[in-house]
């Protein structure tokens, strides 16, 4: 290869390089992380169609592999709001960020365990402030609504 060659096939692969490690670190969402394990368990946006409340709870229950479990609650709104709890939009509550507005969420609560053929839930859509914990400027556990 010519040396003037390298140049060039140099500069691409050290952009190549740049733009992957950019592209892992501004993207957090990777998989695997606990802020994209958070989303998996937590975020549903738009909320997924079902004819009702304890069927939507049933079918993602299954969907996000957290069947059987005793709870869970699905935030419907953007990733930029959620994460933004942990930092202009959210404040310190009796030690946990909890966010300064409204989110719509659906609590999934099992009905019947893991004794009977499969696990049913009871689901309740409500609009409350939610506390969540942070790591890193993300959001990476539920904890609570209020």
């Amino acid at each position: 290869m010519h040396p003037a060659a390298k140049g060039p096939v140099m500069s691409l692969k050290v952009c190549l390089l740049l733009a992957f490690l950019m592209a892992t670190t501004l993207f957090p969402g990777s998989k695997g992380t606990p802020y994209s394990d958070f989303l998996k368990r937590n975020l549903d946006n738009p909320k997924s169609d079902y004819r009702n409340d304890e069927t939507y709870c049933d079918q993602m229950m299954r969907r996000r592999n957290l069947n059987c479990q005793r709870d869970n609650t699905f935030i419907h709104t953007v990733e930029q709001h959620l994460i933004s709890i942990c930092s202009c939009r959210g404040e310190v509550l009796n030690g946990k960020q909890t966010s300064k507005t409204l989110f719509p969420i659906t609590v999934c609560t099992l009905k019947k365990g893991p004794r009977e053929q499969s696990c049913s839930y009871k689901g309740e859509i409500k609009i409350r402030k939610i506390q969540v914990a942070c790591q890193k400027g993300l959001p990476v556990k539920y904890i609570a609504h209020i």
